[in-house]
């Protein structure tokens, strides 16, 4: 395989430095590519999103060889292939298992993103669901 590439379903990827000024992935749904992360808001951590849709992870597995994907996205490529998207090393349904610490970091940082676009009442509603009354 060549270098840079990741797999059939992965596209190629340029590893890119680090030039210390801060950039959001442009996409369709600029909402969900902006992840509030140490480096700065406006900063899109690329852990964050899932190698398969290049989206934010949503519902994250976790496979055996240590990469996260969105749990119907790597069950959709292990019905066509039996290896992992990212890395190549074999793979089936019976390596793979739910990322509760990568599911937990997105909710606080999707409920985080959420509360600074809310309306006044909708910040009020989303605290009270936050403490259960």
């Amino acid at each position: 395989m060549e270098e840079g590439s990741m797999g059939a379903l992965v596209p190629a990827v340029k590893s890119e430095g680090n030039t210390g000024s801060s950039h959001a992935l442009q996409s369709g749904s600029g909402e969900r590519n902006t992840v509030e992360g140490g480096r700065g808001s406006e900063t899109t951590d690329r852990e964050f999103l899932c190698p398969i849709c290049m989206q934010i992870i949503k519902d994250a597995f976790l496979t055996s060889c240590g990469h996260s994907f969105c749990y119907m996205c790597i069950i959709t490529h292990l019905d066509n292939k039996n290896d992992c998207p990212s890395c190549a090393s074999s793979l089936t349904t019976n390596q793979l298992f739910p990322n509760f610490l990568l599911n937990k970091l997105l909710k606080k940082t999707s409920a985080s993103q959420a509360s600074k676009t809310a309306s006044p009442l909708e910040q009020f509603r989303q605290a009270l669901l936050q403490t259960g009354l």
